[in-house]
């Protein structure tokens, strides 16, 4: 009588609970799918394209007297990275910024190969004196440290102790020795200005030239700086405007410590931490051209709130293409503040900056190749949306965007500004 009434007790129990099992799993499921439609499946993002470099190229780009950029381009989601024959050996170029301003720079190396030296140069430094020789004596056996600003390890956090001239006295012999190595990079100076390139400039085979018609220059008195003809600028900043021709000439003619000291008075003008400055005018990756430029265009924004944040994202640049991506976010900001619309702040975001206007608004402008949306890309772009509150956002870049992410920025109410170089002169 018992199992009789028990048996379909159990069994109607153990029904309730498969029901309440498949309710549970259910339930789950109809959350899970609400929620991971809200987030972007992985299969949603693009892997970087592959191009063609005479797809995106123009011809005269493309091929050059000296020079053969191959066909084949990388594109890492963000930027295009060339890979350049010459007749002076192979170069890489991580940006087509970058690539113009390498041609340029080939030009210049050819034209410079034109100009014969010989040992006049190191004739006249022998005539010249005991002294002045002593002084440059480490000019002959390190030419690539003293020139091109070269440093490893931890020996590149004292690579400019030497420059701090207007914080310390300095001895006479100190002096004189100062004073002649001024005379050779002044001669440098002069010629890159004529041949259009930046004294400063990282390309080994460029600096080999500077060096050798720099030498022969201030030791024999040979007039190279005359005899050369002017070669239009490459693009120092971000454009070929007068004011940067004029930077250009400025920094290639001013020494390295006047920059310095320049540099650190104009950011202590701005109210920016004195440690935090030093930090930045000694990072070994942004040459003295690079801080200038980068100072140069927080200068022209006055009245902006925050310019400080340029500088503290500058310290975490350890390697040149960083240093150059944030001093020319700098230009591209400072040129939509002069050119575009006021800004009222900066502000971070992610590891770069972003500009506020006025209304609200968040601007940002990178000055990229060819854009596609990835995860990074999408985070960076719901957590600008969400900061900006409904004032609106917009993206300025010097290329273009996939049709992907285009669409994209476009469902979250971005206002589009691609290949927009001719609006970010900075006059």
């Amino acid at each position: 009588m018992c199992k009789q009434v028990i048996n379909p007790l159990v069994k109607k129990t153990e029904q309730l609970l498969k029901l309440r099992r498949v309710m549970r799993i259910c339930m789950f499921t109809s959350l899970s799918i609400s929620v991971f439609s809200a987030v972007p499946a992985m299969a949603d993002y693009e892997k970087p394209p592959g191009f063609k470099a005479q797809s995106i190229l123009k011809a005269d780009i493309l091929k050059g007297k000296h020079y053969t950029v191959n066909d084949q381009v990388i594109n890492d989601g963000f930027f295009n990275h060339y890979t350049i024959q010459s007749d002076f050996g192979s170069f890489k170029a991580g940006s087509t910024k970058d690539l113009k301003i390498l041609l340029n720079e080939i030009a210049a190396i050819a034209d410079m190969k034109k100009v014969e030296t010989d040992d006049t140069a190191v004739a006249g430094l022998k005539s010249s004196g005991k002294k002045t020789v002593a002084g440059l004596k480490h000019l002959w056996h390190e030419p690539k440290e003293t020139f091109k600003g070269a440093a490893s390890g931890a020996t590149s956090l004292f690579n400019r102790a030497k420059e701090t001239v207007g914080e310390r006295e300095t001895s006479t012999a100190e002096d004189n020795k100062f004073e002649q190595l001024v005379g050779i990079s002044k001669s440098k100076g002069i010629i890159a200005t004529k041949y259009g390139v930046n004294v400063y400039s990282r390309n080994e085979v460029l600096q080999e030239q500077l060096d050798r018609l720099g030498r022969a220059d201030f030791a024999g008195g040979l007039g190279v700086g005359i005899a050369t003809s002017f070669v239009p600028v490459g693009g120092l900043i971000l454009t070929t405007s007068g004011t940067a021709r004029i930077l250009n000439e400025a920094i290639n003619n001013t020494p390295a410590s006047k920059l310095w000291v320049d540099n650190k008075h104009k950011l202590e003008a701005m109210g920016i931490d004195v440690d935090t400055i030093t930090l930045f005018l000694n990072n070994p990756s942004f040459s003295p051209a690079l801080s200038t430029v980068l100072v140069s265009a927080l200068d022209n924004m006055k009245g902006v709130d925050n310019r400080a944040l340029f500088i503290k994202v500058s310290l975490q640049a350890n390697n040149p293409a960083m240093a150059r991506t944030i001093t020319r976010i700098s230009v591209m900001t400072a040129a939509y503040h002069k050119n575009i619309a006021p800004l009222k702040s900066i502000a971070a975001m992610a590891r770069l900056t972003q500009g506020i206007r006025k209304d609200g608004a968040r601007i940002v402008l990178l000055p990229t190749d060819y854009i596609t949306w990835n995860e990074r890309v999408a985070d960076t772009a719901a957590g600008v949306s969400k900061a900006a509150k409904g004032s609106g956002a917009e993206f300025w870049v010097l290329g273009s965007l996939s049709q992907q992410a285009t669409a994209e920025f476009e469902k979250l109410d971005w206002k589009i500004h691609a290949n927009a170089r001719k609006k970010l002169i900075l006059n």
